[in-house]
C-alpha cells in the first residue's frame, strides 16, 4: 500500500512510529555499569550452580554472549514496536466506517460490468474506495478518471486517475452531499490548456452514493 491510500488517521500512525523509530534512546546500548551489574549477577548464579572445574568456562561463555543477548533483545523491542504499529492500523483501518457505498454499472461502452464505491469523508476530503474489476487496462498516455458529479450535472470535480479499477483509491475535497455521483470516464494525456483536459464523455461505469431530488 502506497502513503496516498493512507487514511489520514493511518498517516498519522505511521508517522507517530517513524517518530519512534527515530529515537535515540531506543539504540543506546546499556552502559557499562549496567552490563557489568548483570553479568556479576549471571556469574554469580553460574557459580554457585557449576562444578568447581567448570566454573571458568561457563563464565567465559556468559561474557562471550553478552553482546549477543544485548543485540536479541534490541531487536524484539523494535519487532514489537513494528508489529504494535502494524496492528494499530489493521485495526482502525477495520474499524473506520464506511460513510456510504455506491454500486457502480457499467454502461454500453463497459456491458455487464460492475462494482462498489465505499465513501469515507475525513478531514483531507473524501476517500472513494473502487473496486470495477475487469476494465481494461490503460496506458501509454491513457487513463481512467474519476469524478464526482452533481445532481443537476453541470458541476464535476476530478478525483483521480488510474490504469485500472481493480483495487483503487481516489480522493476528492468536496462532500458527497453536493456531489453524489460517481462516474468514470476514459480519458488520455493532453496539454495543460488544451479542452481534452475536462472530461471525454465517454462513462464506463457509473453509480451514486444518495438519490437525487427529482
Amino acid at each position: 500500500m502506497s502513503n496516498d491510500e493512507l487514511t489520514p488517521d493511518e498517516a498519522e500512525l505511521l508517522a507517530e512510529f517513524h517518530h519512534l523509530l527515530a529515537e535515540p534512546a531506543l539504540w543506546i546500548e546499556p552502559d557499562d555499569a549496567l552490563e557489568a551489574r548483570v553479568l556479576a549477577a549471571i556469574a554469580a548464579e553460574v557459580e554457585a550452580a557449576a562444578p568447581s572445574g567448570a566454573r571458568p568456562q561457563a563464565y567465559q561463555r556468559v561474557a562471550s554472549r553478552r553482546r549477543r543477548w544485548l543485540t536479541t533483545v534490541g531487536a524484539a523491542v523494535v519487532g514489537a514496536a513494528a508489529a504494535a504499529a502494524i496492528t494499530l492500523v489493521v485495526t482502525r483501518d477495520a474499524a473506520t466506517p464506511v460513510d456510504a457505498t455506491a454500486v457502480m454499472t457499467g454502461t454500453d461502452l463497459a456491458p455487464g460490468l460492475s462494482g462498489s464505491a465505499e465513501v469515507t469523508a475525513g478531514s483531507s476530503g473524501v476517500r472513494i474506495a473502487i473496486r470495477v474489476p475487469g476494465l481494461p487496462r490503460r496506458e501509454d498516455g491513457e487513463f481512467y478518471q474519476v469524478w464526482l458529479k452533481s445532481c443537476d450535472s453541470t458541476q464535476l470535480v476530478p478525483a483521480g486517475s488510474f490504469h485500472d479499477l481493480e483495487r483503487a483509491v481516489a480522493w476528492a475535497g468536496v462532500s458527497t452531499d453536493d456531489f453524489p455521483l460517481i462516474t468514470v470516464t476514459r480519458e488520455q494525456v493532453a496539454a495543460p490548456t488544451d479542452a481534452a483536459q475536462g472530461s471525454s464523455g465517454e462513462v464506463v461505469v457509473a453509480g451514486a452514493v444518495a438519490d437525487c431530488p427529482t
